[in-house]
């Protein structure tokens, strides 16, 4: 069962930010593309490792909203779609490893970086609301 505590310290990790970001009414200055709505943007996930070539999941939402779970990828992890978002809309992306490891993660909307963080520990995630 240790294989499964890095996912579910990366859903728990999604959750707590995507309720923390919900229950905040602050204006995002780093909203590149406007605040008209439904809009097409590009989306952008990176995660790249000074420590690791691979993470045992990355987890993201892709051009429709869905999660996606990608088992076991090689570190550097590049994805971008294009995708229709309305008010409200939110772009998540998260990874797990079995040890604690130094990976940073950027969302980056339109080619501008919305969102950036490095974390040392076995697991972590980003989220991006549009306002």
């Amino acid at each position: 069962m240790k294989a499964f505590k890095p996912l579910s310290s990366l859903l728990l990790m999604i959750f707590l930010t995507v309720f923390s970001i919900s229950c905040r009414n602050d204006n995002n200055d780093n909203n590149p593309s406007g605040g008209n709505y439904p809009k097409k943007v590009s989306t952008t996930y990176k995660v790249t490792s000074t420590t690791a070539t691979s993470a045992n999941l990355i987890q993201y939402k892709n051009e429709t909203g869905a999660n996606i779970d990608v088992p076991n990828p090689t570190l550097p992890f590049t994805k971008t779609f294009d995708r229709i978002v309305n008010k409200g809309d939110v772009l998540t992306v998260g990874y797990g490893t079995n040890t604690s490891q130094i990976v940073k993660i950027e969302i980056l909307v339109n080619n501008v970086v919305v969102k950036s963080q490095e974390f040392s520990s076995t697991s972590g995630a980003l989220v991006y609301l549009f306002e």
